[in-house]
């Protein structure tokens, strides 16, 4: 068995691979294996690995990554480090390639100066940390030394074909409508819509946004709440259409063939307590609807109570996963 670097050439096998460790829960795919490693800004060639036998078949798979660009507000985050996904077949061989993948990933990410290394959360990230279920890959973390946190991220999903915005929501809307207004985003509010951001939401919200402005050819896809001339809220939203692939839409092949997704979502910190939240919620949601999504799901959130409340449900569990080098 050995240990080197990825090559172009290693794409198919690796997908392959994925798909055999944990396709069933996270199908991947070359759109967006490529979307989210080979042409994410902070792809780094060197820190990109697979383990194969002597046959030249592939056993593991790694990457990590640092800070290539700031990340908003939140800059370089100089000591942070992440490993973003670790593949293996599922047997004793698989496992002892995936423990040495661990050590040259965390070699390498020290050598960066790295002094916190989190597993998923990163950049263009397939998991905000490890999957609850994926009770090996717990057990080869703890092994390299990470704690892996109580705190449990969820992604959630929810049928479309019974929905619509409830009526308490539309009266709300109904009765601010003199001053607040939900609606697509135009080109002509991208600024409102920036400078929004880099007011409330600066670090990771703001970048993520920009990053996929420059994709997108519209920005009708992102919902704002308006106040007047000032952009107070915002709502991402992704289906088939969408050039970028969503965090929310990144297990579409579960999904079905009519997917969508929604998040992240915010609002400036003077509208709260309004009601606003919900109803740009439940317009999103609508929005989804009308662009032929009859199954969507919203990731990243620990607020099952706040999208439960129009029928969203939990649909995968992950926990935070960390070590200090």
């Amino acid at each position: 068995m050995r240990i080197r670097l990825f090559r172009a050439e290693d794409e198919p096998a690796v997908l392959e691979l994925w798909n055999r460790c944990m396709g069933e829960a996270f199908p991947l795919d070359a759109p967006l294996f490529e979307q989210n490693v080979l042409r994410d800004a902070h792809f780094d060639p060197e820190a990109v690995w697979v383990g194969e036998d002597a046959a030249g078949n592939l056993l593991a798979y790694a990457h990590a990554k640092v800070c290539k660009e700031p990340l908003g507000s939140a800059g370089m985050m100089p000591e942070q480090g992440w490993i973003g996904a670790l593949a293996f077949v599922p047997d004793e061989q698989g496992k002892q390639a995936a423990r040495q993948l661990l050590r040259t990933a965390l070699d390498w990410l020290k050598k960066q100066g790295r002094k916190r290394v989190n597993y998923g959360s990163d950049p263009a990230h397939f998991f905000p940390g490890v999957p609850a279920e994926q009770t090996l890959h717990q057990q080869l973390l703890r092994e390299a030394g990470f704690a892996i946190g109580e705190h449990v991220a969820v992604d959630l999903v929810r049928e479309l074909a019974d929905y619509r915005v409830p009526d308490e929501v539309e009266a709300n809307l109904h009765r601010l409508r003199e001053e607040y207004a939900v609606r697509s985003c135009t080109p002509q509010d991208v600024p409102a819509l920036l400078r929004f951001l880099q007011q409330e939401f600066p670090g990771r919200w703001y970048y993520e946004t920009v990053k996929r402005l420059e994709v997108e050819d519209t920005p009708r896809d992102i919902l704002i709440l308006t106040q007047g001339d000032a952009v107070v809220g915002f709502c991402h939203t992704f289906h088939r259409g969408s050039k970028r692939i969503g965090p929310s839409i990144y297990w579409r092949k579960l999904l079905g063939e009519a997917y969508g997704g929604l998040g992240p979502i915010g609002l400036a910190e003077s509208t709260r307590g309004k009601g606003l939240g919900l109803a740009l919620l439940c317009k999103g949601v609508e929005y989804v609807q009308q662009q032929g999504a009859q199954r969507m799901a919203i990731d990243w959130t620990d607020l099952v109570d706040f999208y439960g409340k129009i029928g969203f449900r939990v649909w995968k569990r992950y926990h935070p996963a960390s070590l200090n080098l």
